[in-house]
């Protein structure tokens, strides 16, 4: 495993913008603020989904048939490998002590399960079918999941906020976002990320208002996880990428 750090490997721009996720049209005037690549980490190949940050490690969610890695963000090693619940792990994200929330694509359930002997244990589900639940993630008071629905007309994107027994308080429909991905949560906002135009959105969490994005240096970015301090990011064959938000004035406050 390669571990590449440095702050010259390459600088992306965050576009600070307003508009919302169910809105038909983009201003004109941008905002830029700079972030920048503080490290790539060579991981194995696999289908890669959404990322989980335990405090030390980062979690790595491999989809079809896959395993979830647990992977040395110092050496690039997968140290754990996490037998699925289903068939197509999507994302994890820890709701309480051992108890998680995962999404599974093929079987189209949200699950908390319990990791007992490398196993994904399920504790209890909830189907949103004919939906399909992608990037999910759990930030202290409610869940937040992605979920593609696809028909004859297309695929529609949606948001969903649930409290812990899934219960929806909230329903919206994304029309800004091409192809959703995964999520994360920085102790205030949302950052989703976007599959087909490798973008990761920064989102306000109560009204799901697009505050700013930033151009993924990942292809086909799918998976984002924030470690305290970093943006954490990979696609669908890529590597692990950790990604510095430039400290702005209104980053700042905001914290």
């Amino acid at each position: 495993m390669n571990i590449k750090v440095g702050d010259g490997i390459k600088t992306v721009l965050i576009i600070g913008a307003v508009f919302f996720l169910c809105g038909s049209s983009f201003p004109e005037k941008n905002k830029l603020i700079q972030a920048k690549i503080s490290a790539e980490i060579q991981i194995p190949k696999w289908y890669h989904e959404g990322l989980y940050f335990d405090g030390k490690n980062v979690w790595v969610n491999n989809g079809e048939g896959g395993k979830t890695w647990v992977v040395d963000t110092s050496s690039g090693s997968v140290i754990k490998e996490i037998e699925p619940v289903g068939t197509f792990t999507e994302s994890i994200t820890l709701k309480s002590d051992n108890l998680f929330f995962v999404t599974d694509w093929n079987s189209e359930k949200i699950y908390t399960i319990r990791i007992e002997k490398g196993r994904m244990i399920a504790q209890s589900e909830v189907c949103v079918s004919p939906a399909h639940p992608a990037g999910a993630i759990w930030n202290g008071s409610n869940l937040f999941v992605i979920t593609w629905t696809r028909g004859l007309y297309g695929t529609k994107f949606h948001i969903i906020k649930m409290d812990d027994k899934f219960n929806i308080a909230t329903k919206k429909r994304i029309n800004r976002i091409q192809e959703p991905a995964h999520l994360a949560w920085d102790g205030k906002n949302l950052w989703i990320s976007s599959w087909y135009d490798r973008r990761v959105y920064k989102v306000e969490p109560e009204n799901f208002e697009i505050t700013g994005y930033f151009k993924s240096p990942v292809e086909r970015t799918t998976g984002i996880a924030w470690d305290g301090r970093y943006l954490w990011l990979t696609g669908t064959n890529a590597n692990l990428y950790r990604i510095e938000i430039a400290m702005t004035k209104k980053n700042q406050e905001e914290k």
